[in-house]
């Protein structure tokens, strides 16, 4: 692994290490609800590139066709974990803390509550204008479900050119630029999709169609 990919956003897995999920469970057979199936955003074909379980822990990393895993500009991450009694909300405020030590400067938007069939939620979107010392800064768009002793994450991330937060806390990727408006239009078609369609049981199944009526025939005359 290169050091550039070791020391990149992999933030949601140190949070997790050190909140101790990984080091102070015994391995267990997850839990059917841990297996939700993920319906990926349209606009291009994403792909799996990397899949770890164990520990109560599911990962898993898809990035599009013809982007390098160490020179991605799109990345999705789900992750399936023990909640370690953190809320949707509290999980995410976690790891905003654990990315602003690594960003010049960080902001964050977008909060959005709610519950759906009883399991609550929470989706933020995190912008860090520059990562440590690298000519990148991410936009990491979130959403957690709490479904009992588990949390369901998933995250959209942009690896984008540095860019900056202005004074009212508002991200700047070239002000007035096609670049500025087309980035900010993904994020905003990201969150709609975290909302609207990442929900627990994955996609929606359609009623079954009614039974076909068998053909009549005409009644014999006595």
């Amino acid at each position: 692994m290169s050091p550039e990919l070791s020391v990149s956003i992999r933030f949601l897995q140190a949070l997790a290490l050190a909140l101790g999920v990984v080091a102070s469970l015994p391995a267990f057979a997850e839990a059917p609800t841990l297996r939700w199936p993920l319906p990926l955003p349209a606009g291009q074909p994403w792909r799996i590139v990397d899949l770890r379980e164990g520990n109560g822990i599911r990962h898993e990393e898809y990035i599009p066709r013809g982007q390098g895993v160490e020179d991605y500009r799109d990345r999705i991450v789900v992750q399936r974990m023990v909640s370690q009694n953190l809320n949707p909300e509290t999980y995410l405020a976690h790891v905003s803390a654990g990315l602003r030590a690594h960003c010049s400067e960080l902001t964050t938007s977008g909060l959005f509550a709610s519950e759906r069939d009883g399991l609550p939620s929470a989706a933020l979107t995190v912008y860090c204008s520059r990562f440590d010392s690298r000519s990148y800064g991410y936009v990491v768009a979130q959403k957690a479900v709490l479904d009992g002793d588990h949390l369901f994450v998933v995250e959209r991330e942009w690896r984008l050119p540095a860019f900056s937060v202005d004074a009212t806390g508002l991200p700047q990727f070239g002000a007035g630029s096609p670049d500025d408006e087309a980035i900010k239009r993904e994020i905003r078609l990201a969150l709609r999709w975290l909302v609207e369609q990442v929900q627990p049981g994955g996609a929606v199944i359609a009623p079954a169609p009614p039974p076909a009526k068998l053909p009549q025939h005409p009644k014999r005359r006595s």
